[in-house]
């Protein structure tokens, strides 16, 4: 009997420092970056010698880095409007395909939907490059977002499949049998019973284009490049503490996503979408 109860605990022990050792592996990238720049000199070092705001006041107020700051906006920009695109395509696509009958036209249709998944990046990258520059759209965040809605349509569409698969659907059908009309009944009994899922959908679109790399490389322009495509340009140059400083950023822009999302849904009900 004590034997059984000293192994539980060394286990239970066992466990525990496994899922620390991992958790740290995984933040140890995140503390060097913020690290690095809090560095009051143009080297990287870590852990830095003192502590510097040096280049976060360089980054908001001096001219010569606004190409960061026109940069980070970019990002922004591109990641809500493919949010929003992504979400209301990868929903309304969940909904539609549930609807077809089982079969292979509902099978295709969902392949259709999921081969961007499978396609390697610069593949995708250079056909759109070679599309929008056919068609004349450069020069704009259309292209980007566009590119970006591409990949993470898949994510938002499987997303969106599960917590359908959930759904109450006598609500919907007595809301039609009262006179509501399809999208009344969509709107009133679908809708409250998805929002937390279409909403953590929402936010993996939004995280996956804040931080894209191969597409915006090869679709955007000079005054349209993302942060990523920035960084990338930086480093191959000169390895500086303003690329920490964005990167750095980035992870504070992923939280203020975040936290508003967990406020209104909830953690765990969050946890359960995702």
């Amino acid at each position: 009997m004590n034997g059984e109860r000293l192994r539980r605990r060394l286990g239970t022990v066992g466990f525990r420092v496994t899922t620390w050792l991992l958790f740290g592996f995984v933040l140890l990238p995140v503390v060097v970056v913020v690290s690095t720049s809090l560095s009051p000199t143009p080297d990287i070092a870590f852990p830095p010698e003192s502590v510097s705001l040096r280049w976060y006041e360089s980054f908001f107020l001096d001219e010569s880095q606004r190409q960061w700051r026109v940069a980070f906006r970019n990002s922004g920009i591109v990641a809500v409007g493919t949010a929003l695109l992504a979400t209301a395509l990868g929903t309304t696509a969940a909904y539609g395909v549930r609807e077809l009958p089982e079969g292979r036209v509902r099978r295709l249709v969902t392949g259709l939907l999921v081969i961007p998944l499978p396609t390697p990046l610069i593949v995708l990258a250079l056909a759109l490059t070679v599309y929008f520059t056919r068609i004349g759209l450069t020069q704009s965040y259309l292209p980007i977002v566009l590119g970006h809605t591409l990949v993470t349509i898949p994510f938002v569409y499987v997303m969106t499949r599960a917590v359908l698969a959930r759904v109450d659907w006598q609500t919907r059908e007595a809301a039609r049998d009262l006179g509501a009309s399809r999208w009344q009944a969509f709107r009133e009994a679908v809708v409250p019973q998805i929002r937390s899922g279409v909403a953590a959908a929402a936010f993996v679109a939004a995280i996956l284009s804040l931080h894209e790399f191969l597409i915006a490389l090869f679709v955007s322009s000079r005054s349209t490049q993302t942060l990523p495509v920035l960084e990338w340009s930086a480093l191959r140059n000169f390895v500086d503490p303003m690329v920490s400083v964005v990167s750095t950023l980035l992870i504070v822009a992923t939280l203020a996503l975040a936290v508003p999302v967990v406020l209104v849904f909830g953690i765990e009900r969050l946890a359960r979408e995702l």
